[in-house]
């Protein structure tokens, strides 16, 4: 109870202690960078390395707060050098600096105890992408009951036009003539956000190809959309499996509310550790009390012994970038589910999202990450087939790291049981 009362407090940005600094991870606190000697700052720069490497190419650096997590704040000037010393230390990784939010922290007057001044502390995210990766990925699942508007969603953000009430939004990720015909999906479908150095959104709406959001983006998002319906469960299952999400993200309807899969849905992203985030979409076609219903619905089951999840439902950014932050560390261990209200024909709440999608972290610490490159290779394959005068071609998830992967195919024959080649 106690940390969801100091998430809360925290999304508000009122003044409250933070959890103490983690030696491990890649949140850092600093009270302040003022003027540091040569040798402090090739420290400083060490450190930030080490917290970039731990967030897989991006760092939260929280400014005037000191290790303990007690916000004791910066006045105007102290905040600026601190500010220039950090560009400095990021300029010399080539990583860059943007501010998510600032917070106004009042100084009392012992005499009167009346507020004498204001002191500011800030946060910071820090991005470089890794020397041998063109940006930083992350891939996210998206699940629901069919109609909850899955497809309609990724339609918006990732093209940049919002819906017209009708699923115009819906037909740019849909795949085959049937999925337009029902206006459900019924395969596995790709399609990418990317955001820039200074978490501005790049999509289809400036980019007329996905190698256009790449090239210019440093952190790209994946969404892996997948079937809603009952008879398609067996293929939500296999791309739910196959492509190793990061994240689930789970479409709610708020007219419909947990009907259908939705439940199911949410278990296996439970089965299989997936850390989850709820969208409560269609909030344009119900008035407030039924989305409050909705609400409690969602609440129910995420607190249920089966989930023993805490709710954390979004209403502004700093609530965006605080459950952002929760999601780090090695393990399955942090219990926060995010819940945003979002509309695909108004675009309410769009924004909070994709500043939650922006900030959020990979879930791997370095640690972890290293023992899985000692773990032998492994490499899913979920399609195989041939390309006249080229041969064989394999298309899967790479889930585990190598330098060198042997692939290899049985081939039958008329004459022998068969044997192996190398692809």
């Amino acid at each position: 109870m106690e940390h969801t009362l100091e998430i809360g407090l925290r999304g508000h940005g009122i003044n409250e202690n933070l959890p103490p600094e983690d030696a491990e991870g890649n949140i850092e606190y600093k009270l302040k960078l003022i003027h540091p000697t040569k040798s402090r700052f090739e420290h400083l720069v060490t450190q930030m390395k080490w917290r970039l490497q731990e967030g897989h190419g991006e760092a939260i650096y929280e400014i005037g707060v000191e290790d303990s997590g007690l916000l004791t704040g910066l006045s105007d000037s102290e905040m600026d050098l601190s500010v220039h010393t950090l560009r400095r230390m990021a300029s010399k990784l080539g990583a860059t600096v943007t501010l998510l939010r600032n917070r106004t922290i009042p100084t009392e007057n012992q005499e009167n105890g009346e507020a004498a001044e204001f002191r500011h502390a800030a946060e910071f995210l820090v991005r470089k992408v890794p020397d041998d990766q063109q940006f930083i990925e992350l891939r996210v699942a998206v699940l629901g009951n069919a109609d909850a508007g899955k497809s309609t969603l990724l339609g918006v953000l990732t093209h940049g036009e919002l819906d017209n009430g009708r699923g115009r939004a819906r037909l740019n990720v849909f795949r085959h003539l049937h999925e337009i015909q029902s206006g459900r999906t019924s395969s596995i479908s790709h399609e990418i956000l990317g955001f820039d150095s200074v978490g501005e959104v790049v999509n289809y709406s400036d980019s007329r190809t996905a190698e256009d959001i790449c090239e210019n983006s440093t952190k790209i998002i994946s969404f892996v959309d997948l079937a809603g319906h009952q008879k398609y469960l067996r293929t939500t299952i296999s791309g739910l499996t196959a492509y190793v999400p990061d994240f689930v993200c789970l479409v709610i309807s708020a007219n419909n509310g947990m009907a259908g899969t939705a439940k199911e849905h949410l278990g296996l992203a439970l089965a299989l550790r997936v850390p989850i985030f709820v969208v409560i979409n269609k909030i344009d076609l119900c008035p407030p009390s039924m989305t409050a219903r909705v609400m409690e619905q969602v609440k129910l089951v995420l607190t249920s012994p089966g989930c023993k999840k805490t709710p954390f439902r979004i209403h502004n950014r700093d609530d965006a970038i605080t459950a952002a932050s929760c999601f780090t560390g090695d393990s399955y261990s942090t219990s926060t589910t995010p819940i945003f209200f979002t509309s695909s024909v108004t675009g309410e709440n769009l924004d909070l999202l994709t500043t939650f999608l922006n900030v959020l972290p990979q879930f791997q610490s370095l640690k972890e990450q290293e023992r899985k490159i000692q773990e032998s290779p492994e490499f899913q394959i979920d399609s195989v087939f041939t390309v006249p005068a080229a041969g064989p071609v394999v298309g899967g998830t790479l889930v585990r790291y190598a330098e060198y992967l042997l692939l290899q195919y049985y081939v039958f024959t008329e004459s022998s049981t068969g044997h192996w080649l190398n692809l």
